[in-house]
């Protein structure tokens, strides 16, 4: 009887790993083939960097569309956290300074995160009301805390207090020295409220009228947006009003999609190539300095969500992803624990643009931006179809 069990044991096990296994790669050719389908809205980068962060000539470096600016969604909070770093490092900010959670909550909207702030709160033990503020309004944490926040769980509020404390021309620095095609990075809080505008709800002819504008440099839209968010009570608690409104809206999913696709071209734009070459020298402290690229190091290496990937894939791992409609996108180094090129030093940047909406939905349930960086990290299978 024991054997038996131990049999059906071992039996479930293996049938399960297969499952896993079989889905895993179900979703990495599914993104696989959109990439190749459409080599106009996306990138891929991926290759062996030395301890100087130059790439190696090994025969496994991909550069698919490397130099094509795409909106690259939250993997730009990269750029963000450099410009702390480097503020901490040099003495110009004080990483244990105490942030009352109000001033940090200005940048709040509710909904518009997929939880981020809420899950923010959760790790510096503090609770949330139903709409995902802080019930204890007179509480701190600290610059640090919202540069893990940023980083961990992708805080767009944490984010846009750290860029009012840096400054947007920091963070432009960083862009024209490191990230030379990258478009200027400015609050998440504004495209945002332009996107969910209860002045103009779901107007395509608004939002294309501020694209219009913010691509010739023209950030007024924005900054409005944000100032009345920020600083009017009235206008944020009509905002807040139409965030809770959105369930009861009438706009089909499909018409909802398409008019976020748009809108989300908003967004700051940025090449696989750049990014990729900015998270090889992080990897190999070569980025800034050694004291920056260790800071941003133990930011990227510790992100919780991502043991999985450690426990079964690689010996280092660190990464900044990004989620917003159509557009999946990830910046990463690594190193591998096996294949051909295990204790290498690997970088993989994915950018996709223009995903739609039933597939988006499928990699973003089975963390596709994720599985297929697995396959390209180790030169695999899929690696291999995109090379050709």
């Amino acid at each position: 009887m024991i054997f038996w069990i131990v049999g059906i044991v071992i039996l479930l096990v293996a049938t399960a790993v297969t499952t896993l296994f079989w889905q895993v790669n179900r979703v990495q050719r599914a993104m696989t083939d959109f990439i190749i389908d459409h080599p106009g809205e996306t990138a891929v980068v991926t290759y062996t960097f030395d301890e100087n962060g130059i790439l190696v000539d090994d025969g496994s470096a991909v550069f698919h569309n490397a130099d094509e600016p795409l909106v690259v969604a939250s993997v730009m909070k990269t750029a963000v956290l450099a410009a702390y770093a480097e503020m901490v490092v040099n003495g110009e900010l004080d990483p244990n300074e105490a942030v009352p959670v109000a001033e940090w909550e200005r940048f709040y909207l509710p909904g518009s995160d997929g939880g981020a702030h809420i899950a923010g709160l959760r790790r510096v033990g503090l609770a949330a009301d139903e709409l995902g503020f802080a019930v204890d309004q007179t509480a701190v944490v600290t610059l640090d805390d919202l540069a893990t926040m940023m980083m961990h769980y992708s805080g767009n509020a944490a984010t846009d207090y750290l860029l009012e404390r840096v400054g947007l021309e920091r963070v432009t620095a960083v862009t024209q020295t490191h990230l030379r095609h990258h478009t200027p990075i400015h609050h998440t809080l504004g495209y945002a409220l332009a996107v969910f505008n209860h002045e103009a709800p779901f107007s395509l002819a608004w939002v294309q009228s501020v694209q219009s504008r913010v691509a010739s440099g023209d950030f007024s839209d924005l900054d409005r947006l944000i100032d009345l968010y920020t600083n009017d009570a009235r206008w944020r608690q009509a905002q807040l009003d139409f965030m809770g409104s959105l369930a009861s809206q009438t706009v089909s999913g499909e018409e909802m999609w398409a008019f976020q696709e748009t809108a989300v071209q908003l967004m700051p734009k940025g090449t696989a190539h750049d990014y990729a070459r900015m998270m090889a020298q992080v990897g190999s402290g070569r980025f800034i300095s050694a004291e920056v690229s260790a800071l941003m190091q133990q930011k990227m290496e510790t992100v919780a969500s991502d043991w999985p990937l450690r426990l079964l894939y690689f010996d280092r791992f660190a990464a900044k992803d990004g989620t917003t409609a159509g557009v999946l996108s990830l910046a990463a180094y690594s190193v591998p624990k096996r294949s051909a090129l295990r204790g290498e030093n690997r970088v993989v940047v994915l950018l996709t643009n223009g995903l739609p909406l039933e597939l988006f939905t499928q990699q973003v349930q089975f963390q596709g931006h994720y599985l297929l960086p697995i396959d390209l990290a180790q030169a695999r299978t899929h690696f291999t179809r995109l090379r050709h």
